[in-house]
């Protein structure tokens, strides 16, 4: 295992055919065997397989808190080469909210990495808080969903081409395929945003090689 740096782990995707798969229920709408056609596979957090959706995962995206249940073992055997962290070690955010409400696992990020100081098992990319602020900042200062955030970080790996499967915008109701979803804590000031991150890739997709999957192509119609 080692950590390594950003332009390190882009080597894994720069130039390559990769399938960004998300958890929303559309990822069972892919043919047998497409999403693992493609050169490099990235998960995110709790992802299920099956023979839609498919069994590879080359990189394992996720924020890495405490609800991510995936296992070294699951990951070795689904043939992870390279963990992706959303989150820095660090506390890079201030909200009087979080404060408040008892909840600085929003804000401040370097519990995760207590947490798992010996679980990383593979090449492993953790960002700097310029990184994630870039992030931050591009959502008008909301927290952007990990699917989002390993979408924005694949494409600056310079892939010759990204597909993206199993993203609605939580508008399924839905999320790791088929367990209940609803958006929490609406007075949080830096919530996540789905509908800014829609908005988003509607207005910049035609700047990188994406395709889409029928739900999401008609989303960003």
């Amino acid at each position: 295992m080692r950590f390594v740096s950003f332009s390190e782990a882009s080597e894994y995707l720069r130039g390559k055919k990769v399938a960004i798969v998300g958890s929303a229920p559309t990822v069972l709408d892919n043919a047998p065997r497409f999403v693992d056609s493609h050169e490099v596979v990235v998960r995110v957090n709790n992802y299920k397989l099956g023979p839609a959706q498919g069994f590879r995962c080359d990189v394992h995206y996720s924020f890495y808190g405490t609800s991510i249940k995936k296992s070294v073992e699951e990951l070795r055997r689904d043939g992870v080469r390279l963990c992706m962290c959303k989150l820095p070690d660090a506390k890079p955010l201030e909200s009087a909210w979080h404060e408040q409400h008892g909840k600085l696992e929003g804000i401040d990020y370097r519990y995760i990495y207590r947490h798992r100081a010996s679980w990383w098992f593979c090449d492993t990319y953790i960002p700097d808080v310029a990184r994630f602020m870039e992030k931050f900042a591009l959502l008008g200062n909301y927290q952007p969903t990990t699917g989002f955030a390993a979408i924005l970080d694949v494409l600056a790996c310079e892939p010759c081409g990204v597909y993206l499967t199993g993203f609605d915008f939580f508008d399924s109701g839905l999320h790791n395929v088929d367990e209940l979803w609803h958006a929490k804590n609406l007075d949080d000031p830096i919530r996540h945003r789905p509908d800014l991150e829609a908005l988003w890739l509607r207005k910049n997709a035609r700047a990188y090689p994406l395709a889409f999957d029928a739900k999401l192509t008609r989303i960003l119609a």
